[in-house]
């Protein structure tokens, strides 16, 4: 498997504006809800849940908001009684690169026009979920630090991070059932390991790799291209433009690209 393209993590924008960081706390909010209303408000049995409120924890989204959201999907808050529908969507941006569109919507009509049009508007093309969506394969992924957590050597310390060889743990790691490759990951200037599983053994891999003490920053279900795509650096910037563009609207949960 070829590295995780950092255009899957486009999404990631670290200090956010303000008005910005407000429509995502909406989005992350009905995630929440939604995944609670499915599967139930305790995170430690919802697994979805908890990859929702691990999401919205990244982002730095209060805590008050998240115990809300969590209550309106279980019913002990105010209920939300709209209809949600999720899909995926696709289309080609700048150089021909593969865009798939995740989305959660009360009116589907609505969302592919916006989206058509988002498309146009960024030099890309709308196009047939199916022509776009061959190209990616659905893979649990898990972003770990160099570093395991242990409990401190004196009376009363608590638990600290110690960094760890990456080859090392590239080996360890290596060793639980489910893990399918392993790529390194310095993004920011730290030492990163991702760790890609299938899908449905997303959670038990997650949970082994906690249990060997390891200090997970994010594990989601994420669209892995099947081969990446090189881009112009002018073709990057106009790329960047549609995927933001993409990401703003209101229903869209997720983009990824085909773009290396």
């Amino acid at each position: 498997m070829s590295g995780h393209s950092k255009w899957a993590t486009i999404k990631r924008k670290k200090g956010a504006a303000d008005a910005r960081r407000g429509k995502l706390f909406t989005k992350l909010g009905r995630t929440i809800t939604i995944a609670a209303r499915e599967g139930g408000g305790d995170p430690s049995s919802n697994f979805s849940l908890r990859l929702a409120v691990e999401k919205a924890r990244e982002a730095n989204m209060p805590m008050e908001n998240i115990e809300r959201a969590i209550k309106r999907g279980s019913g002990e808050g105010d209920g939300d009684t709209v209809q949600w529908e999720k899909g995926t969507y696709g289309g080609y941006g700048p150089g021909g690169v593969a865009v798939a569109v995740d989305v959660l919507t009360d009116n589907k009509n609505r969302t592919v026009s916006e989206l058509r049009k988002i498309f146009e508007d960024n030099g890309g093309t709308f196009a047939d979920a199916s022509s776009v969506l061959w190209q990616f394969h659905e893979k649990g992924h898990v972003l770990i630090k160099c570093a395991k957590v242990r409990a401190g050597e004196k009376f009363g310390e608590g638990e600290r991070e110690v960094q760890v060889d990456r080859d090392e743990a590239t080996m360890e790691l290596m060793d639980i059932s489910g893990v399918e490759d392993i790529q390194e990951n310095d993004d920011d200037g730290v030492c990163g390991i991702e760790v890609f599983t299938v899908a449905q053994d997303l959670a038990r891999v997650r949970s082994a790799i906690e249990g060997i003490g390891f200090v997970v920053l994010s594990s989601e279900i994420a669209k892995i291209p099947e081969r990446y795509q090189t881009l112009e650096k002018s073709d990057e910037e106009k790329l960047i433009q549609l995927v933001e563009s993409i990401d703003d609207h209101d229903d869209v949960e997720d983009v990824w690209t085909t773009a290396e």
